[in-house]
């Protein structure tokens, strides 16, 4: 047997030191598994830690140019345990117990300065008027609104009516045919914006914003929306006031997906317009406010 064979022969050291690293580079893989999990599932946004588990309420506040003057309001409940989504708009004109010189809603952002002090106050009254504080706030404003839209593609809406419409101090220009057609982040914000042809005014404006939004949502909830995650996240860092986290963000969506949109479940606020003083308000209905919030309560 020459040298060569009986090398070939001869039983190999214990590899224990390799062992060693695999065993290492194991744990290593598995924790950064556990973190990219945990990342990807998100952490649910809780005003009250008792809150249920699977439930919550946001606000979504939509602000105009000047980011005072929130004209947009709508409170989202997601419930993933029912798999079950809701959307209950409320109106600019809302009647609030409060010192503003105009005690409307929408002037809640901009008495207290705007930005997160304006969102602590306008969160203040909404719990007034809704009966308990929502779990989480977003403030978007025009040109975040519109790099939504574009980033997800557009939206297909059928517009209620041919809208016209032209305030240079605004910069607001409309100009929208009737019918139903695709809409870029322009073009739609033109939509949500209009509301001075309308017979009911505000009221017409916030069931098309709300019936805009349902759409949007059906639409955009898919897989292939996936990969526009990471983009849609630094739009969101950088042009909307909020107190939810990454983590927040990414249960939400995740939960939307989950739930699905085709059932979603739209309401405004129950209540009548009104001429209070001099001024045209709507006053919401206590009793009946308080019986459909049971169903956007995260703590019911």
């Amino acid at each position: 047997m020459d040298r060569d064979e009986a090398y070939e022969r001869e039983p190999r050291p214990p590899r224990r030191h390799r062992r060693r690293r695999h065993g290492v580079l194991g744990w290593l893989v598995l924790i950064l598994a556990a973190a990219l999990v945990y990342v990807c599932i998100g952490s649910q946004p809780k005003a009250d830690p008792d809150n249920a588990a699977g439930h919550s309420t946001i606000l979504i506040a939509g602000t105009d140019k000047d980011g005072y003057r929130t004209d947009t309001l709508m409170l989202l409940s997601i419930d993933r345990n029912d798999r079950a989504l809701r959307l209950l708009s409320i109106p600019r004109d809302t009647h609030v117990d409060a010192p503003y010189s105009v005690p409307k809603i929408n002037s809640a952002c901009g008495y207290a300065g705007g930005g997160k002090a304006g969102m602590a106050e306008l969160m203040t009254q909404v719990t007034k008027l809704v009966g308990f504080k929502p779990d989480g706030y977003a403030l978007v404003d025009l040109d975040a609104f519109v790099k939504i839209v574009d980033l997800m593609g557009g939206v297909d809406f059928d517009v209620p009516m041919d809208m016209r419409y032209s305030d240079p101090s605004q910069g607001l220009e409309i100009k929208l045919s009737a019918g139903k057609q695709h809409l870029d982040g322009a073009e739609a914000i033109q939509l949500v914006r209009f509301r001075s042809g309308y017979a009911m005014a505000d009221i017409t404006r916030t069931s098309v914003q709300r019936d805009f939004v349902k759409a949007a949502f059906t639409q955009w909830a898919n897989v292939k929306s996936v990969v526009k995650l990471p983009v849609l996240m630094g739009i969101l860092r950088k042009n909307v006031t909020t107190d939810l986290s990454a983590a927040n963000m990414m249960w939400l969506c995740r939960a939307i997906l989950s739930c699905g949109v085709s059932n979603m479940t739209t309401d405004i606020l129950p209540g009548t317009p009104a001429y209070i003083g001099r001024g045209s308000y709507y006053v919401a209905d206590p009793d009946a406010v308080a019986a459909l919030m049971a169903n956007y309560n995260p703590a019911s």
